[in-house]
């Protein structure tokens, strides 16, 4: 379609659009909340009462966590051999170098693939990097798992972490994680904070639609 001088009117109209677009990228928009504080921690601050270690535990009971406390790796052992025979765990499916030695350790029955059985619940162990107080969150990397899929498809994922691991937030997690680790080799971090949630299933709450139903964190004292 052409306009009166004769001159193309969709190549007008597309010079005038393109002009815009490079005029609205040219041009600096003004700040509209110039008086956010992008430095300050948004979070109350942990009260020297309570610790980390009890707003952790707090928080993670709330999202409907399991948490158990033992005062030594040898009671954790001990605490895990009597729990997945009784349970019907066994063998427990752990990809974690560290834990596998752990395990055998310990006497207890574990495998590096889940089990086959469809009657029988997926109950994966592994440890962890970091424990997040304000969130009651779990913080795994892929130099803990090894196997992405060990907390992603078990029915009951079992957590093992220390005292040290727990910090107050996120920022503090990061941090040390870039400090104490080599970060080239890790490719994953993951949060996992409680079940995941529905109640699009017939309007009723429906836990671990996506992951596991449960998570038990098993805290040793060090």
């Amino acid at each position: 379609m052409r306009n009166r001088n004769g001159s193309d009117q969709g190549t007008t109209n597309k010079e005038q659009i393109l002009a815009k677009l490079r005029n609205a990228l040219i041009e600096k928009p003004e700040a509209q909340f110039e008086d956010i504080d992008l430095r300050t921690d948004t979070w109350k601050p942990i009260s020297e009462e309570d610790g980390t270690a009890i707003t952790f535990v707090q928080h993670f009971k709330e999202l409907g966590g399991i948490f158990i406390y033992l005062e030594s790796e040898a009671e954790f052992g001990e605490c895990i051999k009597q729990l997945a025979p009784q349970n019907n765990w066994e063998p427990l499916w752990c990809t974690s170098h560290k834990m596998q030695e752990l395990l055998e350790k310990y006497g207890v029955n574990y495998s590096d693939t889940p089990t086959k059985d469809s009657k029988q619940r997926i109950v994966s162990i592994t440890d962890c990097d970091y424990l997040i107080a304000h969130t009651g969150s779990i913080i795994l990397t892929d130099q803990n798992t090894h196997n992405r899929k060990c907390y992603t498809e078990p029915d009951i994922l079992l957590v093992m972490a220390r005292t040290d691991q727990i910090v107050g937030g996120l920022k503090e997690a990061l941090k040390e994680q870039k400090g104490r680790l080599n970060t080239h080799a890790i490719t994953q971090s993951v949060i996992i904070t409680g079940t995941t949630l529905s109640y699009d299933i017939e309007q009723e709450v429906v836990q671990g639609v996506f992951g596991p139903r449960q998570i038990a964190v098993f805290l040793i004292d060090n």
